[in-house]
């Protein structure tokens, strides 16, 4: 079984010297087949030299490419010479056995028309304030879908693997998609998927990510509204992934306040926001409550954050829609097939009932108050 390790990077020569050393080492030691490793790379100056040094050093085939990692990663697959297409970013390292791992994913799972195989991310590094912030949010679960899911309807860019026909049959990577990368990677995934192939796991083969480029705001705000934004996109584009799910919570919750503002306002009564403003109070202590009980303890300042996180990812996905003159991503969400569901009817019960609950008790705990201080 013959690999093409395509790896696109941009400014990371560092890093990329510390994963083509890696690369080496396994390729040096995988008797299974043939390999090549395949750098494409848009720095400038130093950065260039720097790249290029180290893939002589390391005998990987250095290409120049456009800021777009989706162009250079269909550049990787074009100027390919082998049968599977591994992709590699340029931030994490391989550990040894990589390539066994996938052989045995591809081996293992004969039985279904199979056109590719995802690996395990796993992130290594100093945890900074930002990252512990980061790991309360849902940004990195699919690094680690490999160990969750046999199969995968979509799959991140990092440590997945596959067939480069089926790539070429389903025109590989989008490349008119805005931004220079983010969503590409689930795009042409999926179409791997709805083109009737499979995609299974290989857990055990492992590639370490450093946490040095998700450690600032800016790093970590710039993905969530790529990602955030692209969601939107993408369901545009696969129209059978947007459907109609019961409204968040925050939704329910902020429709609530302008309403009880607008009521306050005319009423000059304060009771109505006031009882609303509670309920949102309310709302964020449970969401930590559950937090807790299903997961155990955790700094609730870093929760808190988090949270700001993730509303920071609806707002820009709120904000697309909005661009295109609708309001679908208030009572719309994006839903995979069985192997990974984002948003499930089940759990959205669950909300609303609890939240229909919480909503009864302060609005019954406020007026009793409010009846009190009357009769006083």
């Amino acid at each position: 079984m013959d690999f093409s390790i395509v790896i696109p990077t941009w400014n990371r020569s560092h890093l990329l010297d510390t994963l083509l050393k890696s690369l080496y080492e396994e390729c040096q030691r995988f008797t299974g087949g043939n390999t090549e490793v395949i750098v494409i790379d848009s720095s400038k100056d130093t950065e260039k030299s720097n790249i290029m040094a180290s893939c002589k050093k390391y005998d990987a085939i250095y290409l120049e490419g456009d800021d777009s990692v989706r162009k250079k990663r269909n550049k990787g697959i074009v100027a390919s010479r082998y049968d599977y297409i591994l992709f590699i970013d340029s931030d994490v390292v391989v550990e040894k056995g990589l390539l066994d791992e996938y052989v045995k994913g591809y081996e293992n799972n004969k039985h279904v028309k199979l056109g590719g195989v995802l690996g395990y991310t796993e992130f290594v590094g100093k945890k900074t304030f930002w990252w512990k912030i980061l790991e309360q949010t849902s940004l990195i679960n699919s690094f680690s879908f490999a160990r969750d899911y046999p199969f995968h309807s979509w799959t991140i860019g990092n440590n997945v693997s596959f067939k480069k026909s089926v790539l070429e049959e389903i025109g590989m990577f989008e490349e008119n998609f805005p931004f220079k990368l983010g969503g590409d990677d689930l795009d042409m995934t999926y179409r791997v998927t709805k083109a009737g192939y499979m995609i299974g796991s290989a857990p055990n083969a492992i590639t370490y990510h450093s946490r040095e480029t998700w450690n600032n705001f800016k790093a970590i705000h710039n993905r969530t509204m790529r990602w955030s934004t692209m969601e939107r996109i993408i369901c545009n584009r696969h129209k059978e992934l947007y459907k109609r799910v019961i409204p968040k919570n925050y939704v329910l919750i902020l429709i609530s306040l302008i309403v009880s503002a607008v009521v306050s306002a005319i009423t000059h009564n304060s009771l109505p926001v006031i009882s609303v403003g509670l309920l949102a109070v309310w709302d964020l202590i449970w969401a930590y409550i559950k937090r807790v009980k299903n997961k155990g303890f955790c700094n609730p300042f870093y929760f808190y954050c988090a949270m700001g996180i993730q509303g920071m990812y609806e707002f820009y996905r709120i904000k697309q829609s909005l661009k295109e003159k609708s309001l679908g991503a208030f009572y719309c969400g994006q839903v995979f097939n069985r192997f990974q569901i984002k948003y499930g009817m089940k759990d959205d019960s669950i909300r609303i009932w609890e939240l229909l609950l919480s909503y009864t008790t302060i609005f019954v705990l406020v007026n009793i108050v409010a009846y009190i201080i009357e009769r006083m």
